[in-house]
């Protein structure tokens, strides 16, 4: 009785006896509608608690606190106006990355421009990959070669130094592992492409790459050998022992890597998959791009060599080249394939039959 009724009632609200509730097939390109699971929200809160103990410091030493300081100048360094202005702009880059961890864990950042998305977590690669490699191999080195890895008489306490680079390592972490699960699922079309499938790169973008690339590797020589003889040659100050060193060595080698990904998606080289080159690539030109300008604003005591000025400027914006050439060689959304199959066709139906 009751499942005539409810048949009439449908039949009464669609005008037609042999109505049928909407009937929607998504097959594999159904969205899921449920919310992060239990690894993603563990990865991003995480990756939110490694932010707070910089966060931290952060808002201490702009109330005027001299926490972490080891002696009565580094005090008054802390305070001075320089290090108070990157207090706040490394406060706001922090609070950026929490915003960020947020959006790629949760279903409203994939309805963000891409550009805001991927702009930040592209900086955040370049800035925190050389630190996430380069930290483990400098405290082995050092280990070996005996000292401390933080420079003698430099103001600050040795557990700043844990705290800051040990935070950053987890961010690098959690960051990646966030990145990558939102990026298979608004992007998984890169995830399954090959290199028949990359694009011809013409134009300026095309017929630059192979140049931009010779003097990134050439900024990638440099790095390396300054990771070595530090100060010296006109390398950034500041960089004393081998631990810090281990920083130069894993700028070096990303930025190597990353011309030379970028070059093989531009010209095609192989026939595998995409993915692995365009991650290099990825962080290879996220690096190369930041490390210069970083190096520059971070220097110690404001003192940089105009060698370093103007190798790691011009390997900057032969960076931003490679950058628009691989991102053109890359394929588009759904290029991976030449025709939607039925499998992955979205059906709605509303009424009747499909």
């Amino acid at each position: 009785m009751l499942l005539s009724a409810f048949r009439a009632r449908l039949s009464a609200i669609s005008g037609s006896p042999g109505y049928v509730p909407v009937m929607v097939s998504m097959g594999a390109a159904d969205v899921r509608r449920s919310g992060p699971g239990p690894v993603r929200l563990g990865i991003c809160y995480a990756t939110i608690a490694a932010c707070v103990p910089y966060l931290a410091l952060k808002v201490m030493w702009l109330s005027g606190s001299s926490a972490g300081a080891a002696t009565a100048a580094g005090a008054a360094e802390l305070l001075d106006t320089r290090h108070l202005v990157g207090d706040v702009i490394t406060g706001l880059m922090e609070l950026a990355a929490i915003a960020l961890v947020l959006a790629l864990t949760y279903r409203w950042g994939r309805g963000l421009p891409r550009v805001v998305v991927l702009g930040p977590i592209w900086a955040a690669t370049g800035l925190l990959a050389p630190i996430a490699l380069g930290l483990p191999v400098g405290l082995v080195v050092q280990a070996v070669l005996g000292g401390s890895p933080s420079p003698a008489d430099n103001g600050l306490q040795g557990w700043v130094y844990a705290v800051v680079y040990g935070g950053f390592v987890a961010q690098a972490a959690g960051l990646l592992a966030a990145f990558a699960g939102y990026a298979r699922d608004r992007w998984p079309a890169v995830f399954r492409a090959r290199a028949v499938r990359l694009r011809d790169v013409a134009g300026r973008a095309g017929a630059l790459a192979t140049p931009a690339a010779v003097v990134v590797l050439g900024y990638a020589v440099m790095l390396i050998v300054w990771s070595v003889s530090g100060g010296r040659w006109g390398g950034p100050a500041g960089f004393d022992t081998a631990g810090q060193r281990s920083f130069l060595f894993a700028e070096g080698l990303l930025v190597a890597a990353g011309a030379v990904a970028v070059l093989s998606l531009v010209r095609r080289w192989g026939a595998g998959r995409v993915l692995p080159r365009a991650a290099v690539a990825w962080a290879g030109t996220g690096v190369v791009v930041t490390s210069g300008p970083t190096h520059i604003a971070l220097s110690n005591n404001a003192e940089v060599s105009a060698l370093f000025a103007s190798v790691s400027l011009a390997g900057a914006l032969c960076g931003v080249v490679l950058v628009v050439a691989g991102a053109s060689a890359l394929p588009a959304a759904g290029q991976s394939r030449t025709a939607a199959s039925p499998a992955t066709e979205t059906k709605v139906t509303l009424g009747g039959s499909v």
